[in-house]
């Protein structure tokens, strides 16, 4: 017979040590998160997987790296970005031992790869090694780059052409690897500036309350009578730089963040009313002490919730741009955009609308899990039985 669990061992379980028992426990969020972490790993690793230039090639006794020169400042980004986050969640007991250390140093690193990815350029080499003779080369899986043209129109899939290719002979494999770079990216990016100006918005209208509240409430009211999207294509039809991401990232973060801040200010009203913020003040704590160590730990499980549900909402937006032609256009992958040239040969082209809808699918429904699953975790009373 299993002992059953003893007291001190769950009074000793920490609040986030609660919520990831709860969160592993339910299976669907456990595999969407597995899903969500592979897509990642995916979207860093797409050049190593799709590409026309060769990882290794050897010839004439030389041995090259053809594929790194060609990398842009994004691919760099997921490349180093992705592991750094996994070297966090490592670290993540010695960061929370000494958070001010280690966000300066962390700060720095970001502060060197920025600075170094904006002194060099990637070389456009239009050749690829398919058919250059060598001594040894070692190609990627898909050897072809999402943005070049093959005399293969309108092939269905085959091993040849995994997901087939589209009018101009383009690899729809390759495009979706690639793709999903893209619209990760900028659910990501366009949730992290939703999350800091809701947080801050919210965060400080429900603890000064008074002017600054009815003033950032009607100004969350005014916001949402535009529906979203209308207002994301006004905003963008102004833009001449319609295929610009950062413009995209902000443009969808900063008409997306009047959900988040209604929940955080419905929190720190909640939360300020307590006991432990009113003796943090009798101690002698600042109003800043008091919202950053105090107010937004306790309010963090529902933010991590909504901005998980917010993601998933963000890569739809940017699909959904990209369909109507004012999000990320070619030669740039991006899901939306497959499925924008499938429109016209939908009747015999069925796999530029299917692949594209199947990987926006799977990415959809695996943030719904996770989120479900932290809601779940947060507050097990609206577990739904």
């Amino acid at each position: 017979m299993n002992e059953p669990e003893s007291s001190h061992d769950i009074y000793s379980e920490s609040y986030t040590q609660r919520i990831w028992r709860l969160f592993q426990a339910d299976s669907f969020a456990r595999n969407g998160l597995r899903t969500v972490i592979v897509l990642f790993a995916i979207a860093a690793l797409a050049p190593f997987l799709a590409n026309s230039h060769a990882i290794i090639r050897v010839a004439d006794g030389r041995v090259s790296f053809p594929i790194f020169p060609t990398l842009e400042a994004i691919e760099w980004r997921f490349l180093l970005y992705v592991p750094l986050a996994g070297m966090i969640y490592l670290l993540r007991k010695v960061i929370f031992r000494r958070p001010l250390a280690c966000l300066l140093i962390l700060a720095g690193v970001i502060a060197g790869i920025e600075i170094a990815l904006a002194l060099t350029h990637p070389v456009n080499d239009p050749t690829n090694d398919r058919d250059r003779a060598a001594t040894f080369k070692l190609m990627p899986p898909i050897p072809y780059s999402p943005i070049e043209s093959t005399p293969d129109q309108f092939v269905g899939p085959s091993w040849k052409h995994l997901c087939g290719t589209d009018s101009t002979g383009r690899d729809i494999a390759a495009r979706l690897l690639h793709g999903a770079r893209t619209s990760l990216a900028i659910g990501f990016i366009a949730q992290s500036i939703a999350l800091l100006v809701g947080v801050s918005l919210g965060g400080l209208a429900g603890y000064y309350r008074g002017w600054f509240d009815i003033g950032v409430c009607r100004f969350i009211e005014i916001m949402d009578c535009f529906p979203p999207l209308l207002l994301i294509l006004a905003i963008m039809g102004l833009s001449p730089s319609q295929n610009n991401m950062f413009y995209i990232m902000a443009v969808i973060g900063l008409t997306s963040w009047t959900g988040l801040a209604r929940l955080v200010r419905g929190e720190f009203l909640r939360l300020s009313s307590l006991a432990f913020p009113q003796a943090a003040r009798a101690l002698g704590a600042g109003d800043s002490r008091v919202i950053i160590r105090h107010l937004l730990p306790n309010a963090l499980g529902p933010i991590l919730v909504s901005a998980t549900f917010g993601v998933a909402s963000a890569i739809l937006l940017e699909s959904s741009l990209s369909f109507l032609g004012f999000g990320m256009q070619a030669p740039t992958p991006s899901w939306g955009d497959i499925l924008s040239d499938a429109r016209r040969y939908i009747d015999f082209a069925w796999w530029l609308a299917f692949f594209p809808g199947i990987a926006i699918l799977i990415t959809l429904v695996s943030y719904n899990f996770v989120g479900e699953g932290l809601r779940d975790a947060v507050d097990p009373r609206l577990k739904v039985k």
